[in-house]
């Protein structure tokens, strides 16, 4: 697709990252071994993760010490179960304890502060260091192996942060990276109908190995494309990040770039931790990266199949491990079962979205993001509704915001509300706003359900 020859990529990239292209190829083999190994390599990399929060973490030193787990200055966990023995840390310890979580050797690992993108509140500062960059970098790259994908093929990035941009231009060290990877990175950013017109041509042009893109700004393009009978060559294959990917946005996806969709789930705060792999039946965790647990409100850990809060721990970031972090996704876990891919890693069946995305009724029962989506987007969607988000500003009300295309007759909006009180009960007050745009969050994310309460 570009001028440089695959080659002289690979040439130039293994004189620089020898210990990433070492890393890459053991954790392509480390992926078949057996259930059992994959649970004792975990086991030991928790182990030693939580001796060295102890011996250098202040705020750990005192927790591990609490809940009687040292044995001569060391943690020896028998089972990947007793890590419940742990208390569970949130974003307001993160902003309470701040330095205490740092390990104090951090300014012998090249740390460097991130933040997460603050779509549920205040941002949160956090430390990571090379290591765990390398780690993340090659954990992605097996993620990106599985969608055929391989180093040095030509990818097109769809993608944009408010952080990673300077007045528009791209620092020039990151230009040279992006030529020497055979990448090409497209704004995703405030995409004008010119732009998606542009990133189209690109696409048919070209037709990469693989396109890494924000969920919600492919399903832009497609629904844009769709609408107006532009015509898209078959691509290879989609990577979709940085948001939840409901069924309706995969169909219309694949359906406009002919070619399958894959889900890929992480954050700022840990990187990669879970994604689909060719056979798309669940989401793989990156366990060499993280251990994921799926917990109900009291704590205790869900039955596969069972819905429930992620709790992540990060095994390769010492200079500021979370363990046991309450993310504020919800997710399900998948009992283990052969993949057909030959990969071992324990799933997700999937993630369902933000703990803020569910909404609560007066009764007390739980409501599903999926259903308001579903609802609008597709079952009571005329044809009339660009864009939407429903809010819920209180157990007893609902704003469903609205961009419009054209007239939405009446009949249709008292179907709606007709249908969102069938769920949120007869007394819900239902409003609606109709708008000429609905903003995306810092980070490019964009949000179709919002609880307030």
């Amino acid at each position: 697709m570009f001028s440089i020859q695959k080659n002289l990529n690979y040439f130039r990239l293994n004189l620089r990252h020898k210990k990433f292209i070492s890393k890459y190829k053991k954790i392509k083999k480390n992926q078949y071994l057996s259930i059992e190994d994959i649970k004792i390599q975990q086991l030991n990399s928790l182990n030693k993760l939580l001796t060295h929060a102890y011996n250098h973490i202040p705020y750990y030193h005192q927790i591990l010490n609490e809940i009687n787990i040292i044995k001569n200055n060391e943690v020896f966990l028998k089972s990947l179960d007793e890590i419940t023995k742990l208390p569970i840390l949130t974003k307001n310890i993160l902003l309470e304890e701040k330095e205490n979580l740092y390990s104090d050797d951090i300014a012998n690992r090249e740390s460097f502060k991130n933040t997460t993108g603050g779509s549920t509140g205040e941002p949160i500062s956090f430390m990571q260091d090379k290591n765990y960059a390398l780690d993340n970098k090659v954990n992605t790259q097996l993620a990106l192996f599985w969608r055929g994908f391989e180093l040095y093929d030509d990818m097109v990035v769809i993608w944009g942060a408010e952080r990673d941009t300077f007045e528009g231009k791209k620092p020039l060290k990151s230009a040279l990276k992006d030529f020497i990877q055979n990448k090409l990175v497209l704004n995703s950013f405030n995409m004008s109908e010119e732009d998606m017109r542009a990133y189209i041509k690109i696409l048919n042009r070209g037709q990469p190995q693989l396109i890494k893109v924000y969920a919600q700004s492919i399903y832009e393009i497609a629904k844009f494309a769709k609408k107006n009978n532009i015509e898209v060559k078959k691509q290879k294959a989609i990577h979709l990040a940085a948001g939840t990917v409901y069924d309706f946005m995969r169909d219309t996806i694949e359906e406009v770039f002919q070619c399958k969709a894959y889900n890929h789930y992480g954050s700022r705060e840990i990187g990669s931790i879970a994604s689909e792999c060719k056979s798309q039946d669940g989401l793989h965790i990156m366990v060499e990266q993280t251990f994921v647990e799926v917990l109900r409100e009291d704590g205790t850990p869900c039955e596969y199949g069972e819905e429930g809060e992620l709790y992540i721990t990060t095994l390769n970031n010492y200079s500021m491990p979370l363990i046991r972090y309450k993310i504020g996704d919800m997710g399900i876990l998948m009992q283990n079962t052969n993949c057909l891919c030959g990969c071992n890693y324990p799933k997700l069946e999937k993630v369902t979205g933000r703990v803020t995305d569910v909404f609560k009724t007066k009764e007390g029962s739980i409501v599903a993001a999926e259903y308001f989506i579903h609802l609008i987007g597709v079952v009571l969607n005329q044809g009339n509704i660009k864009n939407f988000q429903v809010v819920q500003k209180s157990l007893n009300k609902v704003v469903i915001k609205i961009v419009k295309i054209g007239n939405i007759k009446q009949n249709n909006i008292n179907e709606i509300a007709e249908k969102v009180k069938l769920v949120m009960g007869k007394s819900c007050k239902v409003e609606f706003e109709f708008l000429e745009s609905i903003s995306q969050n810092k980070t490019g994310k964009y949000r179709y359900t919002i609880s307030e309460i």
